[in-house]
């Protein structure tokens, strides 16, 4: 059977067998769907959207889904309750190896870590699921982790990642009675993965921009006192060029044709093939779209507003998971900057017509210092997908497809971030958001040593563009830091 599956922005089609529940294929299959009583049909929180076909064992168009069966095709609604941004993605297809045992996937983000645990035999994932990068206590980016490590805290931050990711390997091995973990693969930017392996990370924040380890490396989990027998640390390209866009754009794909790959989160990478050539170039969009520097900022997790939007004059919010709104995720952001826009409560230069704030609810709101932080975000990142694609000399007309991926990728309404900014409008009809491609690579090149080979050789074939050597990009970035055409 062919599932799809609608959820938010993201529409994603899951397979399963005839016969299955309904509950188990959705979680199988990434998605965070509560049943706080165990699937027993009780507490009612697993309901589902029916928006074409049937299921057994229910009716009606809303449905529980751990007392459905899969009978046919069908195309279905649902709400997470953990922000499933987090793990969810297309990617390419590598044949597992068929080794027996289970790994885990690993995407360090500045903001979150995101896990799967899969299964090495079928590739099938078993588990997956996001957290807040405990880190944040020494910085919000990548920049001021770096000033905290050349503070004396190296140590403290890699402490606080092994430990994040024991516990978790612990927690997988607990739930499904697995007695050792083969294989941990890791991406993530080169900042995190340096940080990971308590790698100097000085070099990162000085010209002319070094980092002590760019390729891939392989480590008994003792070594770093991991409870697995083997780490892969995936390779990276540049000081700001990581293993989390080498093998996002791996998995999605952008060797396929002329496209353009931009992974949007605390840092903006963005990779680009033409003409049989990767060009690849960064930019710091900072923690404005993880929600770090924004006033009621949060990432993509259960209680961030991910959408806003107005019907028929009302202002309306979909909160991730549902319940109360606790703040806002980048995917709202971008909502609620368009609608301001066009509602006219700030100008072209980003300045309230009154006051400071917009407020979606009684205590979440934009502030004008948001405004500004995005302002800065948007422009960084609408600058480097203009100036690298005249690098590389390919037309926005002669280019097939431009890949948004990341924590926001997931969320992002398409016509809300060209209306901003933050996409170049001449890219408006060549958006598809894949999600996060990262988490994605790394669970191919866990199962497949191909796809290992694959990533070290792509790492390789990257021409990397440092725009801050670029007049060009200076000159862009103050020409889109408004919201005029």
């Amino acid at each position: 059977m062919k599932i799809e599956v609608v959820s938010e922005n993201f529409i994603k089609t899951v397979t399963c067998e005839k016969g299955e529940n309904l509950l188990s294929v959705l979680q199988r299959n990434g998605y965070n769907i509560a049943a706080r009583c165990g699937g027993n049909g009780t507490c009612g929180k697993c309901k589902v959207k029916v928006l074409s076909g049937r299921f057994g064992g229910q009716s009606g168009d809303v449905i529980l889904s751990c007392r459905a069966v899969t009978e046919q095709d069908a195309r279905i609604e649902v709400s997470e309750c953990e922000g499933g941004g987090l793990f969810l993605a297309r990617a390419s297809d590598f044949v597992s190896d068929g080794e027996e045992g289970f790994g885990v996937a690993l995407d360090i983000g500045t903001t979150t870590l995101a896990f799967a645990l899969v299964d090495l035999k079928t590739g099938e994932e078993i588990n997956a699921c996001g957290e807040l990068n405990r880190q944040g206590v020494f910085g919000a980016d990548v920049i001021s982790r770096i000033a905290s490590a050349d503070n004396g805290n190296l140590t403290a931050m890699q402490k606080s990642v092994l430990t994040q990711t024991e516990n978790k390997l612990r927690e997988f091995s607990g739930k499904y009675c697995i007695e050792r973990i083969r294989r941990l693969a890791v991406c993530g930017n080169t900042t995190m993965l340096n940080i990971f392996l308590g790698k100097d990370i000085s070099g990162i924040g000085r010209f002319p921009f070094t980092a002590e380890v760019l390729d891939s490396v392989t480590l008994h989990g003792k070594d770093l006192g991991l409870s697995v027998d083997e780490i892969v640390v995936l390779p990276s390209v540049a000081a700001y060029f990581g293993a989390d866009a080498v093998v996002g754009g791996l998995a999605s794909d952008v060797c396929g044709g002329e496209r353009i790959f931009a992974d949007i989160g605390t840092n903006g990478e963005i990779l680009l093939h033409t003409k049989g050539k990767l060009w690849a170039a960064s930019t710091a969009a900072g923690p404005c779209f993880e929600g770090a520097n924004i006033e009621c900022g949060t990432g993509g997790v259960a209680g961030a507003i991910g959408s806003v939007y107005e019907d028929r004059g009302e202002l309306q919010i979909n909160v991730l998971g549902g319940g109360s709104a606790s703040g806002i995720c980048g995917s709202g952001l971008v909502d609620a900057v368009s609608l301001m826009l066009e509602k006219k409560i700030i100008d072209e230069t980003g300045t309230f017509s009154e006051g400071d704030r917009f407020y979606l609810t009684e205590s979440v709101y934009v502030s004008q210092k948001d405004i500004r932080a995005f302002q800065l975000a948007k422009s960084a990142i609408c600058s480097g997908i203009r100036v690298l694609a005249k690098k590389a000399e390919i037309l926005p007309e002669n280019t097939e497809k431009l890949f948004i991926a990341g924590g926001l990728g997931f969320y992002l309404d398409r016509k809300n971030a060209v209306n901003t900014g933050l996409i170049p409008s001449e890219y408006g009809d060549k958006i598809e958001v894949v999600g996060n491609t990262a988490l994605a690579g790394a669970k191919m090149c866990l199962v497949s040593t191909a796809a290992r080979q694959a990533a070290k050789e792509f790492a390789k074939k990257i021409s990397y563009v440092e725009l801050s050597d670029e007049v060009a990009f200076s000159e862009e970035f103050m020409s889109n830091m408004g919201f005029g055409d």
